[in-house]
């Protein structure tokens, strides 16, 4: 799971917390494309102590599946983007709201399909828990002590957390018997539903922070209004009526 490339997904719930959706798309582009040459030494360098790195098969065809169903819808709405820019804020809430609703559900039906595999050690249950927490801190501490600002810090957050669960599902499927299927496709799944919930905990943390941050500054310029009102109508009083162009 450490080894795959982030995941779409991510790129969906950047977009949910005002990210730096240049930045997440590019992430998202270049760990797929780097996956390439770079999941095969990461899983040897990581794999040989516990298992033989030959029986590890590679799905090279999903990762290029994940590569042309990132690059290809990106450009499109780019194209979209330059020529009708009224339609294309339109098809951003909507397929925005549809992304959202894909994933949730993506999860659930992955969860049914796979309820053979829930029967889950406790231990799996916490690895499962602190990987993806893990990610999503240590993604955030790392991008705002490289001086990033807020907004990038929660995109490079997302993409260090979230991973392409569906493609280490696929290598797991490939690369294993259905004796140890059973067990090994288990933290896939555990995965999954914390990264989305962790995701989900990040989205509603910042919307509430949002929506507190909005109310205050709304109200501190209404009662900025107010007070700038009341000096303009006592100078206005000291000076006969007369309002100065400064005051206006």
């Amino acid at each position: 799971m450490g080894c795959c490339p982030g995941g779409t997904a991510s790129n969906v719930i950047a977009y949910w917390v005002d990210g730096d959706m240049d930045l997440s798309i590019s992430m998202t582009t270049c760990s797929t494309l780097l996956a390439m040459g770079m999941m095969p030494l990461c899983l040897f360098v990581y794999t040989t102590m516990w298992t033989d790195s030959d029986t590890i098969v590679l799905p090279y065809d999903s990762i290029g599946i994940s590569l042309v169903a990132l690059v290809i819808p990106v450009s499109f709405g780019m194209y979209v983007n330059h020529k009708w820019p009224s339609k294309a804020k339109i098809i951003l809430k909507v397929g925005s709201i549809v992304g959202a609703i894909l994933i949730v559900l993506i999860a659930v039906v992955g969860g049914i399909l796979y309820k053979g595999s829930w029967i889950i050690s406790p231990k799996l249950w916490i690895i499962g828990t602190i990987f993806p927490a893990a990610g999503y801190s240590l993604g955030f501490l790392l991008a705002r002590v490289a001086g990033l600002s807020w907004h990038r810090c929660r995109t490079v957050s997302l993409e260090t957390g979230m991973q392409n669960t569906q493609l280490c599902s696929t290598i797991v499927q490939l690369s294993f018997s259905p004796e140890q299927l059973e067990l090994m496709f288990t933290f896939p799944l555990i995965y999954s539903i914390f990264q989305l919930l962790f995701a989900l905990l990040i989205l509603g943390g910042y919307r509430v922070y949002r929506r507190y941050r909005v109310k205050t500054k709304t109200d501190v310029e209404k009662t900025e209004g107010k007070e700038d009102s009341k000096s303009t109508s006592s100078h206005a009083k000291t000076n006969g009526g007369f309002v100065s162009n400064e005051t206006k």
